[in-house]
This record gives structure tokens, C-alpha cells and sequence, in this order.
């Protein structure tokens, strides 16, 4: 029979104390020994050592243990219960230290810390720990349910060590730091918990600390929602805590309310995933700098003071269902080298821009919603790069994209409604439109700024107050496919300099012209629509020398106006149902202006244009005749498939194969118009590219840069220069395989509508192709390019002074001879860019020399004398 041990502080047979009680607890043979301890105030230092329940009789609290030295209860037993005691420390000693063991403490009060260290595993329920923390530490496993921290003066709850608790439906009100802290390799469970009245930031995560926080209430803190600043163990290995491999911290169905700063901040190398978790009236909602990871998930953020997601650094964030309501400046911000993919979002009510990339940010936006935004949709500034695929812009006050100064975008099947502008693109980069839509514009629908270049193809733009598509001075887009309708000014504007090449674009609606090509403007308009004008549905004004080629003028009352010094041209055109029809109506190309009626070189005579461009090069003799060779083909191939018959396998990618400055970035341009004239490629532009333009600086970012590159291209030519670089000799892990991997994919993928020149040194060339079975397959022809002789070098230098009115005198074509007999011994020598650095220096030389005469004749300032060539060394 179990025997009761009483204890009361004056009762006769009693224990005076606790602990003597305790230590008389026989344990029995089915039961665990009870110690029933009657109210009082019980000042000892208490060790519970052995199984025993331990029950306070009486009120909670009625039952006060007040420590003498150390701590005031020591539980070290492998069992065992204590029940309703109230424990407080003296001076700054621990309260409860818990060694080992599962010991379950249930209703007591603990005045000062608790600590639990080593292996022990307690459980703690309906516990109140006032003035002091809960430590958790070593590798202990406790359980703590709907416990109570008040006025903790420092943490309230640290965890650290290995340790890994379970917190259930704790509640922390008031500490003089942070509330939470989870350390050096901690781990473990808070669910359902609330933190109020923290002095500092309500969750820390640091070191290599991986907890999971679900159901978490945060309100008010006088730091951050939650931080976490944590590394993989081993520091050299990011992928330790990777959210890929399983580890990383985890946010889950959280709320935080009002913190003093941001809301979830993530630093260093840690990787999180939030989940479901509501941010409110945060400085910053998400901020992620270092090298963090953060994945997002269904979370929202709402009434952000400043931008609500923000990036910097290399971070990354995966936002899926991401929530935007209300920020005073930008809803994503994404600077230095930061990534973010935003998919399924719905970023609004910005005071500045719904998602702004800048730096060399990368942002992908897919299925994303972004509205009511104080300045911009998407903005792209700096040399950072953007895709945007099937996302919705509307009711923005400026443009719905914008990019500007090296900023690069690529944007498909994007609806554009209710801005100023649709797009307004001022990039130094090629920015592509594709399958987009605009509609109900304040002014303008696609703004292409002075000097850039832009794509644009499939996409429709409809009911622009000023203008469908405004074509900046100096402007190159190529347009294809496209509409423009119901527009209350001018369908599409060309102004002085700019040079559109608009192929099979239909213009309809428009209040004013349908095409205005202003004052010295140029262009090709190909297969082109222009109706229900209610201006002349085309006008070309001064000194503009457009070209028309099947060009249909329809619906409207008067068909052309022109300027008296217009001088377009015009191949196949028609009309229908023209009031006053004074298009030119002849198939034979024709020219039009002050000076009458004159035959042009349209249509199929581009091809020999461009071909006689590629003969009159110097020297190249094995190119050009490798070139002619596949224009014959695909000559033939264009006339099977005409004639209905199969065509044979074609191999339109090359390799260019030689040493710097030898013409291959020259050929490739005129390979791509000459495709282009063809009918092979849409546009026959060319897009540039190297290693720096491909391949990103960590995982994850160098298939989006290449892909970005790569659409760009798309109707014309994607020219690698250097390309063996993306092999690296004896760098087997190289991003640079990855970009291959990309290409070789892109290749497949849009095998109609790119061709891609690889060029670089003849020896690495080799060393690329074999990298990949892919790429080997598709590049079976090279093109060498030899080095220029030094005639060929003479020569390059004669016709750079014929373009530029000067002329060579007497020896000075021998001078250059000598000249480059030398130059070429050297190493890196630059061939023809060497020769028009000559070239240059040939003119300086001869500016210092003619300054000095005092009246100089036209042929003083024409004339290259063998005095002004550079001396040799």
C-alpha cells in the first residue's frame, strides 16, 4: 500500500518541508509516490530527484516555494508530476531548473526563469512564468501547452543548443527584448501562440536554427514581425538549409499586426518559407537581403508604410499568391542582385510602382495582377531584367511597363487597361512586346523613346487617346503583326530619325492619320492594313523616304497626303473603297516626291542589295562564297516549298570560326537581312550577346537571362560572340552549361524564328560543340574567318577613308603595308579593327598637322600623308 506524504508548516506528523518529504517517498510497486503539500510558504531549495507527484492542496498559488540559494526547484526525476506549486527565485537565481527527465508540470506559477537543459523532455501545461524566461536548451525535448511569459525583463522564450520544443498556444505579454529567439541549431514546433507588448523585434531566428512557426499571432511589436538571420551549419554549403533539401525556418498561417519595422525581414543565408501569413501595417511587409531565400506562399500584406516586398543584394524570393492591398511607395521592389518570381499575385493600391526592378535585379512575373498604382505597372531601370508572362496591368496614373536607361524586358500575352501610357519603352536593350494587349489609354498605347530599339509582335492596341504607337526619333522597332484600332489621334507615329521596319500590322479607327511619318523619318511597312481614317489614311512629310510594299489603303476618304519633298516608295499597293484615291496603284516599285515618279529598289532587289553589300567587304573570299552557297539553298528550298514539293533538311545555325576583328559580328548582320529578304526570318535583326549577357551568378538565374536574351532575338539573329566562354576549360559545374542547356531547348522551341551564330577563337570552337550533343547537332557548318592580309588591311583603311572624304598621298599605301607586316607578328592582334584604329590615328595625326598651316586648301584637309602614320615599335 502506497503511503501519502503530507507536508504542512506546523501540522503535527507532517514534513516541516518539502523536500524531506521528497526524499521519504518510497516508490511503489504500481503507483508513483504522492507528496500532498498543504498551503503555506515554504523557503528551501527544493531537489526532486525520484518519482513522485507532487500536488499543492489549496487555491493555485496557496502553495508558495521561495528559494534559499541556486535554484529554487531542481527536477531531475525520470518521472513524476508537480502540480499548482508557486515558485520564485531569489536574487537573480533560476526558479526552475529541469535537468532530465519527462516530469509533468501542470497549474504552476514560476516567478523568475525556468530553465530546461540536457535531454530532459518535460511537459509543461496551463505553467505562468512572470519576471523571468523560459530557456530551452542542449538537446531537450520539452512540450509546452497553453502556457502563459509575462514581463519577461530580457527574452521571454530562448531556444538554443539542439534543443527542439513543442509550443502550443503559449502567450507572451510584455518583455524588455525580443519575445521569441531560436539559436545556434535549434529546431522545433510553435503553434497557435501570441506575442503582444514585445519592447523588440517578437521572433528571432539566428545561427543555424530551422523552427517551424504555425498559427502565431503578433501584435505591436517594437521591432520586426519576425527575423531571421540564420546559416547552414557548415557556412561553405548554402544548399544545408536550402527550402529544396527540407530545411530552412517555416511562417505558416501567421498574422502580424503593426510592428514598429518590418515584417518578416530575412538576412544572410537563411531560407524561409511563409506560408498563408497576413503582414498589416508594416514599414516593409518582406524584406530579404544577403543571400537569402524566401519562398511565399498565399501570404498578404496590407497597408505596407513603405514598399511591401523588397529585395536587395543576391536575395531570392518565390512569391505564389502573393497579396499586395495598399503600400506608400512600391508593392515589389527588387534592386542589386536580387531575383524575384512573383506567380498568380495580386499587387494594387501603390502609392509609387506595383513591381519596380532595378540595379541588375531579375524579376519574372507570371499570371500577376498589378492596378491601381501611383506611378508605374512594372518599371525597369538600371541594367536590371524582367519577364512578364500573362500578367494584368490597369488603372496605373503613368505607364503600364516602363523601361528605361539598360533595363530589359521581355512581355507576353500581357493586358495592358486604364494607364497613361501602355508601355513606354526607353531602354538601351531590345525590349520585346509579344501577343500583348493595350487598351483605353490616356495617351499614347506603345511609347518606343528616341534612339531605342524595340519588338513588338501579335500585339493589339486599342482606344489610345493621342497615338496607337509614338516611334521615338532615332527609334528601330520592329513591329509584326500587330493591330491598332479606334485610336483618337495618329494610329502609328514615325518621327525624324526613326526607322520602324512594320511588317502585316492592320490599322483601323483611327480620328486622325493611320500613319503619319513625320519630317525625316524612314521605315518599311510590309503587308500592311490602313483603314477608317478619318485624316488621309497615310502621311509622309519632308525629306521621309519610307518604303510600302503591298501596302491596302481601305474605308477611308482621302488615301495618301505627302509632302512636296516626300520621297517614299511604293511596291504592289492597293486600295478599296478611297474618296480621293491617290495611291500609287502600279506593281512596279515606285518612288514618290518633289521629284516626281522614279523606279526603287523594293521587294526581291533587297536580296542583291544586301548581297552586293557582303561582296564589296575586303577580303573574306571562303565566307563569302560559303555564304552564297546557302542563299542558293534556301533560294531552291523556298522554290519547292512553292512548287508543293518537300524540302530538305536545312541548317540554318553556324559557327564563326577565326580570331578578333575579322568580320564576323559584320557577316552576321548581313546574314540576317539577307534571311530576312529570303522570307527565312521575320525582321533579320540582330541581337548580341556573350557569357555576361547569359549566364547568371548563382543557381537559379541563368536560364531566365539567357531566355530573356533569346526572345529578343526572335526573328532575326542571336549572335554569342566568344561562346566558348560558356565552357569554361576545366570548370565541369559551370552556369555556362546551364545557359547551353537553355539554348539548346529555345532552339527547338522556336526553330522557325531564330537562327543563332556562335563565334569565337577557331581552337575553343571545337571544345563548345562537343560540351553538349544538343548544340553538335545543330551547328554543323562553320565558316572560317581568315586573318587580312596586309593588302586587306590597306584596303580596309582606303575605303574608311573614301566613306569619310579623305584621301591616301603618295606612299602611304606602302607605309601601311610595312605597317601591318609588323603589326600582325604580335600577339592579339586586331585585324580589321586594327586597321581602323590606323585608321583614326591617321586622322588625328593629320588634324595637329593642318593646324599648323595657316590657310589650308581642300586638299590639305583631304590628304593622309606618310607622315601621319603611327610609328612602329
Amino acid at each position: 500500500m502506497m503511503r501519502v506524504q503530507r507536508v504542512a508548516p506546523r501540522a503535527w506528523g507532517a514534513h516541516r518541508r518539502i523536500g524531506a518529504a521528497v526524499r521519504a517517498a518510497e516508490p511503489g510497486t504500481v503507483t508513483t509516490p504522492v507528496v500532498a503539500v498543504q498551503p503555506g510558504v515554504y523557503t528551501e531549495r527544493l531537489l526532486v530527484d525520484r518519482p513522485v507527484e507532487l500536488v499543492a492542496a489549496g487555491a493555485p498559488g496557496d502553495v508558495r516555494v521561495i528559494g534559499t540559494e541556486g535554484a529554487a526547484l531542481t527536477i531531475s526525476a525520470a518521472t513524476g508530476s508537480v502540480r499548482g506549486l508557486r515558485v520564485e527565485a531569489s536574487a537573480d537565481a533560476v526558479a526552475v531548473l529541469i535537468e532530465r527527465g519527462s516530469v509533468v508540470l501542470e497549474d504552476c506559477e514560476i516567478r523568475g526563469d525556468l530553465r530546461i537543459v540536457g535531454d530532459a523532455a518535460p511537459t509543461l501545461r496551463r505553467c505562468r512564468v512572470s519576471g523571468g524566461s523560459v530557456l530551452v536548451e542542449d538537446g531537450s525535448r520539452a512540450v509546452l501547452e497553453d502556457c502563459v511569459v509575462t514581463d519577461a525583463p530580457r527574452v521571454a522564450l530562448l531556444v538554443r543548443g539542439d534543443a527542439a520544443p513543442t509550443v502550443t498556444r503559449l502567450r507572451i505579454d510584455g518583455t524588455g527584448r525580443e519575445a521569441v529567439v531560436f539559436a545556434d541549431a535549434a529546431r522545433g514546433l510553435m503553434v497557435e501562440g501570441e506575442i503582444s507588448r514585445a519592447t523588440g523585434t517578437a521572433v528571432t531566428v539566428m545561427g543555424a536554427a530551422t523552427p517551424v512557426f504555425r498559427q502565431l499571432a503578433v501584435r505591436e511589436p517594437g521591432g520586426d514581425g519576425f527575423r531571421v538571420d540564420t546559416r547552414p551549419q557548415d557556412a561553405g554549403e548554402r544548399e544545408e538549409t536550402s527550402l529544396r533539401s527540407g530545411g530552412g525556418v517555416v511562417i505558416e498561417d501567421c498574422q502580424v499586426l503593426r510592428p514598429t519595422g518590418g515584417g518578416v525581414v530575412v538576412s544572410g543565408r537563411a531560407a524561409v518559407l511563409l506560408r498563408q501569413t497576413t503582414l498589416t501595417e508594416a514599414v516593409v511587409g518582406i524584406l530579404a537581403t544577403g543571400e537569402a531565400d524566401v519562398r511565399v506562399e498565399d501570404c498578404t500584406i496590407r497597408r505596407a508604410a513603405q514598399s511591401a516586398v523588397v529585395l536587395r543584394d543576391s536575395a531570392v524570393v518565390v512569391a505564389d499568391g502573393l497579396v499586395v492591398a495598399h503600400s506608400g511607395d512600391h508593392g515589389v521592389l527588387a534592386g542589386d542582385q536580387a531575383t524575384a518570381r512573383v506567380t498568380g499575385g495580386d499587387v494594387g493600391d501603390t502609392g509609387r510602382t506595383a513591381v519596380h526592378a532595378a540595379g541588375n535585379a531579375d524579376v519574372t512575373l507570371t499570371g500577376t495582377v498589378l492596378h491601381d498604382a501611383g506611378e508605374f505597372g512594372l518599371h525597369v531601370v538600371e541594367q536590371a531584367t524582367a519577364v512578364a508572362d500573362g500578367t494584368r496591368i490597369s488603372r496605373v496614373a503613368a505607364a503600364g511597363i516602363a523601361v528605361e536607361d539598360r533595363g530589359d524586358l521581355t512581355a507576353t500575352g500581357v493586358h495592358i487597361s486604364e494607364a497613361m501610357a501602355g508601355a513606354a519603352l526607353g531602354s538601351r536593350r531590345r525590349v520585346l512586346l509579344r501577343d500583348c494587349e493595350i487598351t483605353a489609354m490616356s495617351r499614347v498605347g506603345v511609347l518606343v523613346d528616341a534612339d531605342t530599339a524595340a519588338v513588338l509582335h501579335g500585339c493589339s492596341v486599342r482606344d489610345a487617346v493621342a497615338a496607337g504607337l509614338h516611334l521615338g526619333e532615332r527609334s528601330t522597332a520592329y513591329v509584326i503583326g500587330c493591330s491598332v484600332q479606334d485610336t483618337g489621334g495618329i494610329g502609328i507615329v514615325v518621327t525624324a530619325g526613326a526607322a520602324p521596319s512594320v511588317h502585316a500590322t492592320n490599322v483601323r479607327g483611327s480620328k486622325k492619320n493611320g500613319l503619319a511619318v513625320h519630317d525625316g523619318g524612314h521605315g518599311e511597312f510590309t503587308d500592311c492594313r490602313i483603314g477608317e481614317a478619318g485624316y488621309p489614311a497615310v502621311y509622309v512629310g519632308a525629306g521621309a523616304d519610307p518604303a510600302f510594299r503591298r501596302l491596302h489603303v481601305h474605308d477611308t476618304a482621302r488615301g495618301v497626303a505627302l509632302d512636296p519633298a516626300a520621297a517614299a516608295s511604293w511596291s504592289d499597293c492597293t486600295s478599296e473603297q478611297v474618296a480621293a484615291d491617290d495611291l500609287p496603284h502600279r506593281s512596279e516599285p515606285q518612288r514618290t516626291g518633289a521629284g516626281g515618279t522614279t523606279p526603287a529598289s523594293t521587294g526581291p532587289e533587297a536580296l542583291e542589295t544586301v548581297l552586293a553589300e557582303l561582296n564589296g567587304l575586303v577580303g573574306l573570299h571562303s565566307v563569302k562564297e560559303d555564304v552564297e552557297r546557302l542563299v542558293d539553298v534556301m533560294r531552291m528550298v523556298r522554290q519547292r516549298r512553292e512548287a508543293g514539293l518537300a524540302a530538305p533538311p536545312l541548317g540554318r545555325h553556324l559557327l564563326f570560326a577565326g580570331n578578333p576583328g575579322t568580320g564576323k559580328t559584320t557577316v552576321a548582320r548581313l546574314y540576317g537581312r539577307l534571311l530576312a529578304a529570303l522570307g527565312v526570318l521575320e525582321s533579320g535583326h540582330l541581337v548580341e550577346a556573350d557569357r555576361s549577357t547569359l549566364v547568371g551568378e548563382y543557381v537559379g538565374h541563368t536560364a531566365p537571362r539567357t531566355q530573356a536574351v533569346f526572345r529578343r532575338a526572335i526573328g532575326g539573329v542571336l549572335f554569342i560572340d566568344e561562346a566558348y566562354a560558356l565552357v569554361p576549360e576545366g570548370q565541369g559545374t559551370d552556369f555556362g552549361q546551364e545557359a547551353i542547356v537553355t539554348l539548346v531547348k529555345l532552339m527547338e522551341d522556336h526553330r522557325d524564328e531564330v537562327v543563332v551564330i556562335m563565334a569565337g577563337y577557331s581552337a575553343d570552337m571545337e571544345r563548345l560543340t562537343s560540351s553538349n550533343p544538343g548544340l553538335a547537332s545543330r551547328f554543323t557548318r562553320t565558316l572560317w574567318f581568315e586573318d587580312y592580309t596586309p593588302s586587306e588591311l590597306v584596303g580596309i583603311v582606303s575605303g574608311q577613308a573614301a566613306e569619310h572624304e579623305y584621301q591616301l598621298g603618295p606612299g602611304v599605301e606602302d607605309g601601311l603595308t610595312a605597317l601591318f607586316d609588323h603589326l600582325r607578328t604580335r600577339p592579339r592582334f586586331g585585324n580589321g579593327r586594327a586597321a581602323r584604329q590606323i585608321f583614326q590615328g591617321l586622322t588625328e595625326r593629320q588634324a595637329q598637322r593642318v593646324a599648323a598651316v595657316d590657310k589650308p586648301g581642300t586638299n590639305d584637309l583631304m590628304t593622309l600623308l606618310i607622315d601621319d602614320l603611327p610609328e612602329t615599335r
